[in-house]
C-alpha cells in the first residue's frame, strides 16, 4: 500500500484535510494537477468555526496574522441609507465569528504546516487518468504534467478534493446537479491601503440598476463585485477605464492597482453522492456554494474536519459505515447554507426597481423598530448537527439542545493558575468526557476527563452552557460536537458502550487520569 489516504486536489480543503490527518499520524499522499498552488484571491472570508478548526491544526494564529477582523456588516438600500444586517463581534467558539483573508496567504500558511509531518507527501503537477477499487483498497493512476511515466498509487481510502469540476468525481458517475442557482458577476480584487468611502466594512448595495458588493478582504486589499443582467456581454465590463470609472465610485487612491478581473457564474450545486466505497467527495467537489454569506472554504473546512477524524478511527479500526455518517451529518448543513445564500442573492440581486422599493421600505422599517438588531447576531445557523455520528438524539429546543452541537470554546484556567486558554488548547485530542462534577470525573469509563470546575471556568461560560441544558457532563468527538450528554455517573457508561459501538478500536480511547490532578482545574 502506499498510503493510507490519497487526496486528489491541493486547493484549501485539501491542504487542511492533509494537515488534519498528518496531526493523526495518518500516511497521505496529496497531489495536484497544479504546478503550484494558485497566486490569486478567491476565497474572500472565513468564520469561527473555520479558525477553529485550523487551531485544531495548529494554524489559527498563521492565518490570523494575514486577515482582518470584520465586525459589522451592512446593506445600503438604493437611497443610501446603511441597514446593519450583521454584526459579527463576538462567537461562542473562541474566535471573530467573520475574517476576510487572502486566499494564497491562507494557502501558504496551510502549505508550510504540511511540513511538520513527515507522514505527509505533497506532489504537484501529477494529473489523475484513471481509477479502480477493490475491497480493501483503491487504486489512482497519476501522470505527471510533463507527460513522464504513468505511476499507479494504492490507497485505503482516496477523498476528492479537486474543485467542482472534479475528475475523480467524472469517473465515479457521479450526478452533481440538484438546485442549480446561475448568475454571473464581474470580480475585481484590487490593491489599496485607502479605506474605501462610505464602506470601511463589508457593505451590500441593493441598487437594482446594477447590484453590487463591496468587501475589504486582508490589509492592503480590496474587492468589488457588480452584477451582470442576462445576456449582457462581460468584455466591455472588464475593459480597464471601465473598471477604473467603477471603483472610482468607491476610492480616489491614486496607487491602487487591479490584481484580478474576472466574471464568475455563481452556483449552488450538490453531489448526488458523497461516499462511493472508498472514494469520497470533499469541497466543491462534493458542493458549490453561492458566495453572498461566505460558506465557500468554510463549507469544505467543515467538510475536512468531520472526515478526518472518522478516516483517522476507520484505520484504526472503527466500522467502515461511520464514514457513512459523514454525507449524513455534512448534507443538510450545506444546504441549509445554500438556501441562506440564495435567499439573500435573491433580496441582493433584485432589479425591479418597484420590488427594489417595497424591499427597501420594508427593510428600513425593520430596522427602525428592532427587529433587524434582533436577528443580525444570529443570522448564521447555530453548529448544529441532526442525526449520524452521535450517542442520542438532539433536543428538539434549542436551548436545551447539547448533543449534536458544536460545544462553545470559551477561556479555561489552567491548574497552575497560568495564563487563561482557550478550551480547546486545554484538552486532548479524541475523545474526551468534559465535566464540572468531580464525581462524574472520577467514573473510569475509559475517556480521558477534564473537571471544569465553577470557579477556574473563565467568565463561567461553559457552567452557565450545562445549566441552562440542566446537564453536568458531555462527550466530545475528536471535532469538538457533544457525542452524549447528562446528568450523574449513570450515563457516562451508556456514552463509553456507545462511542464503542460506533468508533470500535478507532475511538482513541485514552487512561483516565487521577481525579487527585483534576482537581485544580482543567490539564493541560
Amino acid at each position: 500500500m502506499d498510503c493510507d489516504v490519497l487526496i486528489v486536489g491541493l486547493g484549501p480543503v485539501g491542504q487542511l484535510l492533509a494537515n488534519l490527518l498528518g496531526a493523526q499520524g495518518i500516511d497521505v499522499v496529496a497531489l495536484d494537477e497544479a504546478l503550484a498552488p494558485y497566486d490569486l484571491p478567491r476565497a474572500a472570508v472565513i468564520d469561527d468555526e473555520v479558525l477553529r478548526i485550523l487551531q485544531s491544526a495548529g494554524l489559527a494564529e498563521g492565518v490570523l496574522a494575514d486577515a482582518q477582523v470584520q465586525r459589522t456588516v451592512s446593506y445600503r438600500t438604493r437611497a443610501g441609507r446603511p441597514v446593519e444586517i450583521m454584526r459579527p463581534e463576538s462567537g461562542p467558539y473562541g474566535h471573530p465569528p467573520l475574517v476576510s483573508i487572502n486566499q494564497p496567504s491562507v494557502e501558504r500558511t496551510l502549505i508550510a504546516g504540511l511540513d511538520r509531518f513527515p507522514c505527509v507527501d505533497a506532489r504537484w503537477g501529477q494529473r489523475v487518468e484513471h481509477i479502480d477499487q477493490r475491497a480493501d483498497h483503491a487504486t489512482v493512476w497519476v501522470r505527471p504534467n510533463d507527460g513522464g511515466r504513468c505511476e499507479e498509487l494504492k490507497a485505503r481510502w482516496v477523498v476528492a478534493c479537486d474543485g467542482s469540476r472534479s475528475a475523480v468525481r467524472a469517473m465515479l458517475g457521479v450526478g452533481f446537479g440538484g438546485s442549480t442557482f446561475r448568475q454571473r458577476w464581474l470580480v475585481v480584487d484590487a490593491l489599496t491601503d485607502q479605506p474605501v468611502l462610505g464602506a470601511p466594512h463589508p457593505t451590500f448595495l441593493g441598487d437594482p440598476i446594477r447590484p453590487t458588493v463591496s468587501l475589504p478582504m486582508s490589509p492592503g486589499r480590496h474587492r468589488w463585485e457588480w452584477m451582470l443582467h442576462p445576456g449582457e456581454a462581460a468584455e466591455p465590463l472588464l475593459a480597464p477605464e471601465s473598471i477604473q470609472a467603477r471603483i472610482a465610485e468607491w476610492t480616489d487612491d491614486p496607487d491602487l492597482s487591479i490584481e484580478r478581473s474576472v466574471v464568475y457564474t455563481f452556483h449552488a450545486r450538490n453531489a448526488s453522492r458523497w461516499r462511493v466505497g472508498r472514494f469520497l467527495l470533499a469541497g466543491d467537489a462534493a458542493h458549490v456554494m453561492p458566495p453572498f454569506i461566505g460558506q465557500g472554504f468554510s463549507s469544505g473546512a467543515r467538510d475536512a474536519a468531520n472526515l478526518s477524524w472518522k478516516l483517522g478511527a476507520v484505520l484504526s479500526g472503527a466500522p467502515q459505515s461511520l464514514l457513512d455518517t459523514y454525507e449524513a451529518e455534512r448534507r443538510r448543513h450545506v444546504t441549509t447554507m445554500q438556501q441562506l445564500a440564495v435567499r439573500w442573492g435573491k433580496v441582493l440581486q433584485t432589479t425591479n426597481p418597484q420590488a427594489a422599493a417595497v424591499r427597501d421600505v420594508v427593510l428600513t422599517a425593520l430596522d427602525r423598530v428592532g427587529v433587524v438588531a434582533a436577528v443580525r447576531d444570529r443570522i448564521k445557523p447555530t453548529a448544529t448537527i441532526h442525526g449520524g455520528a452521535f450517542a442520542q438524539r438532539t433536543a428538539r429546543l434549542p436551548w436545551r439542545r447539547a448533543v449534536g452541537t458544536l460545544l462553545p470554546q470559551p477561556l479555561a484556567l489552567e491548574a497552575d493558575g497560568g495564563e487563561p486558554r482557550l478550551l480547546d488548547d486545554c484538552l486532548p485530542p479524541g475523545w474526551v468526557l468534559v465535566t464540572t462534577s468531580a464525581e462524574v470525573a472520577g467514573v473510569d469509563a475509559g475517556f480521558a476527563a477534564r473537571l471544569i470546575p465553577m470557579d477556574l471556568d473563565e467568565g463561567g461560560e461553559l457552567t452557565s452552557w450545562m445549566q441552562a441544558r440542566r446537564v453536568d457532563w458531555v462527550v466530545l468527538r475528536p471535532d469538538r460536537y457533544v457525542f452524549a450528554a447528562g446528568t450523574g455517573v449513570a450515563g457516562v457508561p451508556r456514552a463509553a458502550a456507545a462511542m464503542q459501538r460506533l468508533a470500535g478500536t478507532g475511538g482513541t480511547l485514552m487512561p483516565l487520569p487521577q481525579l487527585a490532578a483534576l482537581a485544580g482545574g482543567v490539564a493541560s
